[in-house]
């Protein structure tokens, strides 16, 4: 067995603490409920996947996007992001998860109103801001020290650091 250079063991340290650092920011992280609208049709059915919350609250909106850590919610615009530590059940409207929704990335911002990027990653670079180009073809640059956690194909990566 080969003995780990002091380097490698300082490296090895560091990615353990940011490892920590970001898996416990996103323990705060919680789903923050859609603006309130009010219906133009209030006797219309509401559309859309049923997410039930094991507080028992029940939100209805389009699951567009899924990751490690949860789901990506689509309402009037706006997207949430929801842990699954946070859902007892949800009830998809075409009965099953749709496909392709872990197709995407997203990135999760420090901010207090948790704002959620949602798309495609287009550069990631140590020391550079983070580029995604949304569904609508949006193009974001993102500083790192803005990112709380972003996931890359699903998964959740801590932000590049400076060089």
């Amino acid at each position: 067995m080969k003995d780990r250079s002091p380097r490698s063991t300082r490296l090895a340290k560091r990615l353990a603490i940011a490892a920590v650092m970001v898996t416990t920011a996103l323990m705060l992280v919680a789903f923050r409920p859609f603006t309130p609208v009010q219906s133009v049709c209030p006797k219309c059915p509401v559309k859309g996947d049923r997410v039930m919350l094991k507080s028992g609250k029940a939100v209805v909106a389009k699951v567009v996007g899924k990751n490690q850590d949860g789901y990506i919610l689509a309402r009037y615009g706006e997207l949430r992001f929801i842990q699954f530590r946070e859902i007892s059940k949800v009830a998809f409207q075409s009965g099953a998860e749709p496909k392709g929704i872990t197709n995407y990335d997203q990135i999760l911002l420090k901010d207090k109103s948790q704002t959620l990027l949602h798309g495609t990653l287009i550069a990631i670079e140590p020391g550079k801001p983070l580029a995604l180009r949304s569904v609508r073809g949006q193009v974001y640059m993102v500083n790192p020290e803005q990112v709380l956690v972003y996931y890359h194909r699903g998964k959740r990566r801590a932000p590049p650091k400076k060089l």
